[in-house]
């Protein structure tokens, strides 16, 4: 008799089980709707010259984190100017000096108006480190700079 009354409330209440569940994501829709996180923090946005072509690098206020190997990586974006799109082949950034085209260091993939690229960071920071950015042009010609990795970090130093 216990077991055929737990059974019909059980289906007289699955129906409201069911729009709860329904319930649950909401508080989340404006997250995944918006372009930023609700909780992002805030960003750092640094306008660089390389050569003739201005960019701006945006990364979060953020301590670099663990990548999938097992290494330090920060995440950052690059934007180049619209008329520039054309123009630009590739995008590089590395913690130090690069040697040369094919040590550049981490490709800016992805949308051609925001590109994102992935660079590895060292273990110990010393304070004293430069990231570099190497735009490559389509006639193969090279521009390089650097800005002093502290700048761009963001993040507990």
């Amino acid at each position: 008799m216990r077991k055929l009354l737990a059974s019909k409330a059980w289906q007289r209440n699955k129906f409201h089980l069911s729009a709860l569940m329904m319930l649950v994501p909401l508080p989340f829709l404006p997250g995944y709707f918006s372009a930023k996180p609700i909780f992002a923090p805030p960003e750092i946005h640094r306008a660089v010259s390389v050569g003739p072509f201005p960019i701006t690098l945006v990364t979060f206020d953020q301590a670099p984190h663990r990548g999938p190997a097992g290494d330090l990586v920060k995440d950052y974006s690059i934007r180049l100017q619209p008329a520039d799109l054309d123009r630009v082949r590739g995008v590089f950034l590395r913690v130090g000096k690069p040697r040369n085209l094919r040590a550049a260091g981490a490709l800016g993939f992805g949308n051609p108006y925001e590109r994102e690229a992935e660079v590895a960071m060292p273990a110990n920071p010393t304070g004293t480190e430069e990231l570099w950015l190497t735009v490559e042009d389509w006639t193969g010609t090279v521009h390089q700079t650097s800005l002093p990795l502290a700048e761009v970090l963001g993040g507990k130093r």
